[in-house]
């Protein structure tokens, strides 16, 4: 029977201090187990208590929004399989055509990781919260990475555990790096993409942050998959690095409210495989909104909440990326939204701006996420 396995750090470092913002927080709790010893040699326990936290940016916006159209587990046999296009074999391994991850799915189950960014690399000195990372060997596995960025702040746990799951049991890669988020946008004037790109990449493009390469989000892409493949050689983590680089042609980058605005500066910076920005992007009336990208903009997909005092704000980035489509509501209409990539949604909730990722504020039906179709089309797990 498929399990879970959470392979954890040390306990967490104390962290630095941060800027108050508006939070929407994704909390998580799984039970402590008694440490044990995996077929791949690792510890294995399960952390206790995580809370994940998600926060607002702080640019306030005067735009004008654009009204919305509204539209009416099998387990996996065998011990390897590489994604993309397949050919089987009659053994038990599938190979990729003409490449992809080679992971070991003899032993199927969720497996979950958490770590600090300075166990992965020793030179990282900010945003030391925990790390994590999924990877769900039950289900046919899509090839592909998800890089998936917090809200703005400095949580002691990075990402969205939820949200990770969720994108694990439709067969991607998931990491949630910690980096450099607290700086409060509105000091960076008229280039906020400066300082995203600068918490990207560890380059100076801007005055007013000073971001190392070791504390950079590229880096810790490289250095946590590194750490993941040392942790776990049936993942087949090292693919998605590539000359010493993320191999971004085959990563999904996606984030959060700060996140989400960080995930677009990066699409715009980088060729990736698709951007899936969620409650974002803010960054109204900026350059880079409007800027050449150099992946394709009908690879960037938008979700805005109506119940979030940023969504007018967001219809405009919308509109300022040019993102394929008009506003479309997907409350009961039916994939894929008329192709739009500006999504929008009225489903009731307590915490319009948290809701549009997995966790505590997103509606669900039963045990199902009522937005899992969402997901589903803009990460392209179709």
């Amino acid at each position: 029977m498929p399990r879970t396995r959470s392979i954890c750090a040390a306990a967490l470092l104390a962290a630095c201090s941060s800027e108050p913002v508006d939070t929407a927080t994704d909390t998580t709790t799984t039970s402590t187990t008694t440490s044990t010893t995996d077929t791949t040699g690792t510890s294995t326990a399960t952390a206790g208590d995580d809370t994940t936290t998600a926060a607002d940016d702080t640019t306030s916006t005067t735009s004008t929004s654009t009204s919305p159209t509204t539209t009416g587990d099998a387990p996996t046999t065998g011990t390897t399989t590489a994604a993309d296009d397949t050919t089987t074999t009659t053994g038990t391994t599938t190979e990729a055509m003409p490449s992809g991850p080679n992971v070991d799915v003899s032993d199927p189950q969720l497996y979950e990781f958490s770590f600090k960014p300075d166990e992965a690399d020793p030179a990282a000195a900010l945003a030391l919260g925990a790390q994590l990372a999924e990877l769900d060997t039950t289900v046919p596995l899509q090839g592909r990475l998800v890089v998936y960025l917090h809200g703005a702040g400095q949580p002691t746990t990075c990402g969205s555990q939820a949200h990770g799951v969720v994108l694990a049991r439709m067969g991607f890669h998931v990491i949630h790096p910690c980096y450099v988020s607290d700086y409060g946008v509105g000091n960076c004037g008229d280039d906020i993409g400066g300082c995203r790109l600068e918490a990207f990449e560890g380059v100076d493009h801007h005055d007013f942050i000073d971001i190392p390469p070791p504390d950079s989000i590229e880096t810790r892409v490289v250095k946590m998959l590194g750490h993941l493949q040392t942790l776990h050689p049936g993942g087949d983590w090292q693919y998605f690095i590539e000359d010493g680089k993320p191999r971004w042609s085959e990563i999904v980058i996606s984030g959060i409210s700060h996140g989400a605005s960080s995930s677009g500066v990066i699409g715009m910076n980088r060729a990736v495989e698709r951007v899936v920005m969620l409650s974002g992007p803010l960054d109204s009336n900026q350059a880079w909104l409007e800027g050449d990208p150099l992946t394709p903009i009908d690879r960037f997909w938008g979700f805005t909440h109506t119940g979030d005092d940023q969504h007018p704000g967001h219809l405009q980035s919308f509109a300022d990326m040019m993102l394929p489509g008009e506003p479309v509501v997907v409350d009961g209409a039916a994939p894929p939204y008329m192709d739009s990539h500006r999504l929008v949604t009225s489903a009731p909730t307590g915490d319009g701006h948290g809701s549009t990722q997995a966790g505590g504020s997103s509606p669900k039906d039963a045990d199902l996420y009522v937005f899992e179709p969402v997901w589903r089309v803009m990460y392209g797990a179709d």
